[in-house]
């Protein structure tokens, strides 16, 4: 045991002095032992570790500061358990071999916040442990977050990224909200109930009925009955995967823990091409790292870019980084379409085409109880597995998608992209609809003729950004920039530079000031009503999988009619 405790101190050292890399804080927790055993627990405040350090973390003892959970016994909960040894035997046996994968890492992060370890089976009832589930209601990840919970905690969602698949950083914002929860309710049970229907509906219902007691709640309250399910089978699972063999699980084949070293990346890359040019298989790059929601890997520029290699891979992938790099692609992948409103059409008929409910259609639409919809209109829908649409449009189809490219600076690349336009609505004004799109108030007076002094009305059209013409990019000024760097980062002149944006050479740019870069045309194809990926393919004589990975989309992803695909070239 000695010897253990010595390993862990030789190697937590260890890390400080050869891992420079990451941002990190440390602090001892008091241990009843004395001075010869305490051990250093160490937190990183950049959100990254390798795995071999989380591993090494996790054989420390812990206990929490907050109130163990009550895995309680009753009728409910034997209901779940026949359920998870019957019909649902073969769900909990994936889950349980997958949980393995994770649970280092995310009891780690528990643990970082002080949290039960147990919380850790509340992904295993979400979600399985799948960074890829998807719920009726559009939750999305490891722990089932609605877009407006996970932007609420601080998790990026756009057509390049989407947080809540990552198991770092979801498991981050979960552990936020579990103290929020219990902050509140004082229960672990009533926590549960809040992160599964929503804190303020538990609230009003404990009001009303006078308890503190969920399993009371439960029975006098008009609770859910998904919520009323919620805590009687995450008892029943976190029973089973604490003790497998006595629930009959004993030929479980458990994945090894998620291996990983990480690095800061400095720029945007292909992933596959990072893959390529490291030797390494694609997919294990992008099941380590699971936020990304194409090949494409963007850089943030309010926060460090972290990317995960497999072990004993980072100095690889570090030489491998400057030959891997990637301008933003002509698509991006959205988690809902358009959907134009047809006559007879209700909410309730559209929610059931889409396997979703009415509640969802209303939340992603920004409809009252009492707002009709008409013929004509278009609605969001969301799509199982997502869509694939055109960067040009992701401000009119994504709640976040172009603000955050916006913002971050670099180059996108567009085709065709027209003029975008917004209709004022009831409560808008410019502030609220600047900060929707990524651009300043300024930017909005200026392209509308407006003065700070214009009212707006309900209708207005008002003129979000200027068109940009068909194979070209452009790239948002980042504090520092001057035209001689943009220029020779975009290999041209400035004297092509300011021609082209009709601007001096000597001109003044302002930090976020979207700069028009010559490039070279492009094929591009826009998608019919009908249309596959194999039949454009064969139109332009290339193959699927050329055309899915120009694109960075999946085989099986589904393309909208008006998308505009970009041909690859071919040898002949």
């Amino acid at each position: 045991m000695r010897r253990l405790r010595l390993l862990v101190l030789a190697f937590s050292a260890l890390w400080f002095s050869a891992c420079s890399t990451f941002q990190r804080t440390a602090y001892f927790t008091e241990q009843p032992t004395d001075q010869e055993t305490e051990l250093a627990t160490v937190v990183l405040d950049g959100r990254e570790a390798s795995s071999a350090v989380i591993e090494v973390l996790q054989q420390q003892p812990y206990e929490s500061t907050f109130s163990p959970i009550r895995l309680d016994y009753n009728r409910d909960v034997q209901r779940w358990l026949d359920y998870f040894q019957g019909r649902g035997a073969r769900h909990m046996r994936v889950y349980l071999s997958r949980a393995s994968r994770y649970r280092p890492l995310m009891q780690s992060i528990l643990r970082e916040y002080s949290l039960p370890e147990d919380l850790f089976y509340i992904a295993l009832i979400e979600s399985g442990f799948s960074p890829t589930a998807y719920s009726h209601a559009s939750a999305v990840g490891y722990w089932q977050f609605i877009r407006g919970t996970a932007v609420r905690y601080g998790l990026r969602i756009d057509g390049h990224v989407d947080e809540r698949r990552d198991p770092v950083l979801s498991t981050r914002a979960a552990a936020e909200y579990f103290r929020a929860l219990y902050s509140l309710f004082g229960d672990w049970h009533l926590a549960m109930a809040g992160y599964n229907t929503g804190e303020n509906r538990v609230q009003r219902l404990l009001l009303h009925h006078r308890t503190r007691d969920f399993w009371e709640l439960a029975r006098v309250s008009r609770l859910p009955r998904e919520t009323k399910n919620y805590v009687p089978k995450y008892i029943a699972a976190a029973m089973i995967a604490k003790d497998p063999a006595k629930y009959g699980f004993v030929d479980v084949e458990y994945q090894a823990p998620i291996a990983y070293e990480t690095f800061k990346l400095e720029q945007p890359i292909s992933l596959r091409t990072l893959a390529q040019n490291m030797a390494v298989e694609y997919q294990e790059l992008r099941s380590l790292n699971p936020m990304y929601r194409g090949d494409y890997v963007p850089i943030s520029s309010d926060r460090e870019t972290f990317l995960r290699v497999p072990q004993g891979q980072v100095q690889a992938a570090l030489a491998a980084v400057p030959q891997s790099f990637s301008e933003a692609p002509r698509v991006v992948h959205s988690d809902y379409e358009m959907y134009r409103v047809r006559r007879g059409d209700t909410l309730s008929h559209i929610a059931r085409r889409y396997r979703t409910n009415v509640a969802t259609l209303r939340r992603l639409n920004n409809l009252g109880q009492r707002n009709m919809i008409r013929v004509g209109q278009r609605l969001r829908v969301p799509v199982r597995g997502g869509a694939v649409v055109p960067a040009s449009q992701v401000a009119s189809t994504s709640q976040r998608a172009q603000p955050a490219a916006a913002s971050r600076g670099g180059h996108v690349a567009t085709a065709s992209a027209g003029p975008v336009y917004h209709q004022v609505r009831r409560g808008e004004n410019l502030t609220v609809i600047a900060r929707r799109y990524g651009v300043s108030v300024n930017e909005l007076l200026r392209l509308n003729n407006l003065s700070t002094r214009s009212i707006l009305r309900v209708g207005d059209r008002l003129k979000i950004r200027e068109g940009v013409v068909e194979g070209s990019s452009y790239h948002i000024v980042r504090r520092g920039e001057n035209l001689t760097s943009i220029a020779r980062r975009h290999n041209t002149t400035v004297q092509e530079l300011s021609r082209v944006n009709g601007i001096q050479s000597r001109s003044v740019i302002r930090v976020g000031q979207r700069l028009q870069i010559p490039g070279s045309r492009a094929t591009v194809h826009r998608v019919r009503r009908g249309e596959t990926l194999s039949q454009i393919a064969r139109r332009y004589n290339v193959t699927t999988q050329s055309l899915a990975a120009a694109n960075e989309i999946n085989n099986r992803s589904r393309i909208m009619a008006g998308a505009e695909l970009v041909i690859p070239q071919t040898n002949q």
